[in-house]
């Protein structure tokens, strides 16, 4: 299918996309200044209710709680505990429909993509703010529980979260001259000079998150580089521009660079990821995303005896606590293939805390062709998994499915049986892959001879591990997919990232006689291959603001 806008109904115009700098001419543009000063505030319904009518006629957030609750049905538009309120001034329904109180029927609608203007994104709120509230600086903000501290204290008027084509509307919203701003988690950008006709359906521009941060807010994103993975390199082909990217946790951009085991370093150095990242809590808890590319290896720890494999060493132990910790405390970790090595063993390995049992080692099937993927679109239970249905019904927009199926480059098989809950599969191969012993095993089951068919190659954990739905901090995802093959590998028809440096599975990354890999100038621009899409979307919901497993942003589908 492809690729860009869905189908927008009869009388609506759709202008087109804007670019990065604006369009003047049209006198939409997006705003690079500080954010006007904000008002008065709704108020927050209880977890899993309505809310029940704020305290001033404007659309609520969330004040209090960290999981997306209910949209609100009272007049002000409050809102379930850490969601977003109805518009001011409208009713809506559990379909979706609203009805204006002033009797208006003025709407906004469009779509919003990645920085690249290249994907369209699923559960992003637009909202009209309100100019006497100030947009909190996000930048201050503090890892921690909950959204409400990232969203205004109340806004004229909010979609529903976008659907999987993109795709918002904003129902009952204010005329005239009007700033929007686009959100999801810490990802932030407003929009200014857009004129709202009263009484008729407003189509505006393509709209995208921030490449930079002349253009918005970002989220602090450690990543720790890796001689068989290039994690590093995918926010540069979804839109994040190069000048975002910066040594360990210095200042100056939200792409913190740190170097793992045979992973490229930056222009400026490397900070070794033991020694600087995960080497306390202090460094973890200075970021809000922290994505683990595979090393070739297991994860070195640091020494204390335990070598790359950290086996025998306290330092395995004491990292792997900073990272539960960091979880716990609302951060967000992404950890490929051999990082398994944080969970098999230490405090993810213990009752009640543990997450699955695992194979050990590279357990590749075959590197030179891709294996056909299904996305989990139930629970283990059997119950709805509605965040899969919208993977697996994004990837399909976009064209990234062949025969509904997901094409894996890479693939590993190192869950041998996932301990559901606390977990949450989201990808796993299909049954009909061979390898492992000689044949398809048993989904969740079998020894080290276990076949490849139905390994699990995406899954979920929200902690802490046990807590209440509106408890829940953080989450933990982990990936026996991968972005490449590492330094100088390349997946199908894809040009290879560090074509120069050697590397790949058991290479060494920077070593094997080449040079040493460099990000962000060595990594390879090239359109998104199906399996980073399929990391794009997880990426996007890894830094957004949590929706509890097993339900649905609130209203996420609107009726066209």
């Amino acid at each position: 299918m492809k690729r860009g806008f869905g189908h927008i109904g009869v009388g609506v115009l759709v202008l087109g996309a804007l670019a990065c700098g604006g369009d003047k001419s049209s006198g939409f543009q997006p705003n690079k200044g500080t954010a006007g000063v904000f008002g008065g505030t709704g108020t927050a319904g209880t977890s899993g209710t309505a809310g029940t009518g704020g305290t001033s006629a404007s659309a609520g957030f969330g004040s209090s709680g960290n999981m997306v609750g209910p949209l609100g049905t009272g007049t002000s538009g409050t809102a379930g505990s850490g969601g977003t309120g109805a518009p001011a001034n409208a009713t809506c329904n559990d379909a979706g429909q609203c009805t204006c109180s002033d009797g208006s029927s003025t709407s906004i609608e469009g779509y919003v993509y990645d920085p690249a203007g290249k994907n369209p994104l699923y559960n992003v709120t637009v909202y009209i703010p309100d100019p006497s509230t100030p947009l909190p600086n996000l930048d201050s903000v503090p890892l921690g529980c909950g959204c409400s501290q990232l969203y205004p204290a109340s806004v004229l008027a909010t979609s529903y979260p976008s659907d999987v084509t993109g795709h918002f509307v904003i129902p009952c919203a204010p005329s005239g001259m009007v700033s929007l701003v686009v959100q999801t988690g810490k990802w932030r950008r407003q929009y200014d000079g857009i004129s709202v006709t009263a009484n008729a359906v407003n189509q505006v521009p393509m709209l995208t998150l921030p490449a930079d941060s002349t253009q918005g807010s970002l989220p602090n994103i450690a990543i720790s580089t890796g001689g068989a993975d290039s994690l590093e390199c995918l926010p540069l082909r979804i839109g994040v521009s190069a000048t975002e990217y910066v040594l360990g946790s210095a200042t100056g951009g939200h792409m913190h660079i740190y170097t793992g085991a045979g992973g490229a370093v930056t222009p400026q150095g490397s900070a070794q990821s033991n020694q600087t990242l995960w080497d306390s809590q202090a460094d973890l808890n200075q970021h809000d995303v922290v994505l683990l590319s595979c090393e070739g290896a297991e994860t070195d720890f640091g020494g204390g005896g335990g070598g790359r494999t950290g086996g025998g060493g306290g330092n395995a132990t004491t990292s792997q606590t900073y990272l539960m910790n960091y979880a716990n405390a609302g951060g967000r970790v992404f950890a490929s293939h051999f990082h398994y090595a944080w969970f098999n063993t230490g405090p993810f390995n213990t009752a009640p805390n543990q997450i699955a049992t695992w194979l050990t080692g590279a357990n590749q099937i075959d590197d030179s062709t891709s294996f056909p993927g299904d996305i989990d679109t139930t629970l283990a239970s059997g119950a709805a998994f509605p965040e899969g249905t919208a993977l697996e019904q994004w990837l399909s927009n976009i064209g990234a499915l062949t025969n509904n199926q997901l094409p894996i480059w890479f693939a590993r098989y190192n869950v041998q049986a996932l301990l559901q809950p606390p977990s949450t599969e989201w990808i796993h191969l299909d049954q009909s892959v061979m390898g492992g012993g000689g044949g398809g095993g048993t989904r969740g089951g079998g020894g080290t001879t276990r076949g490849a068919g139905g390994a699990t190659q995406y899954f979920s954990v929200d902690t802490p591990i046990g807590a209440s739905a509106e408890s829940v901090c953080g989450r933990v995802v982990y990936s026996d997919l991968h972005v490449s093959g590492g330094p100088g590998m390349n997946a199908g028809s894809a040009p290879p990232d560090y074509p120069n440096s050697g590397g790949g599975f058991g290479g060494g990354g920077g070593g094997g006689g080449g040079t040493q890999a460099v990000v962000p100038t060595g990594c390879a621009m090239h359109p998104l291959t199906p399996q980073e899409d399929a990391l794009e979307f997880m990426l996007f919901d890894l830094t957004s603001c949590l929706v509890p497993i097993g339900q649905a942003p609130p209203l996420a589908t609107m009726p066209r």
